[in-house]
């Protein structure tokens, strides 16, 4: 037991170290940071270098078609509204 607390403080060390915890994305981040970079592509912005309004505009139209997919994954409908349809 006293080698698991050992190694358990080591990776504790190390993590400060490092600045923090690192975890793994999951399965959804992913392919909601996917869905992210295909609406960059579809509209020629890159996401990095973008403006603080192509950034807005990109993130506002993958969260509602993200939303949309959703949807009709799981059978749920929902009144989903997009901020810059107001």
């Amino acid at each position: 037991m006293n080698s698991t607390l050992n190694k358990d403080r080591e990776l504790d060390d190390l993590a400060v170290s490092a600045g923090g915890y690192f975890a793994i994305p999951s399965e959804e981040s992913i392919a909601y940071t996917e869905l992210l970079f295909s609406v960059c592509e579809q509209f020629g912005i890159r996401y990095y270098t973008a403006t603080e309004k192509e950034r807005c505009f990109v993130e506002e139209v993958t969260r509602v078609t993200w939303e949309i997919q959703r949807q009709k994954q799981l059978g749920i409908t929902k009144n989903i509204r997009p901020a810059f349809s107001a």
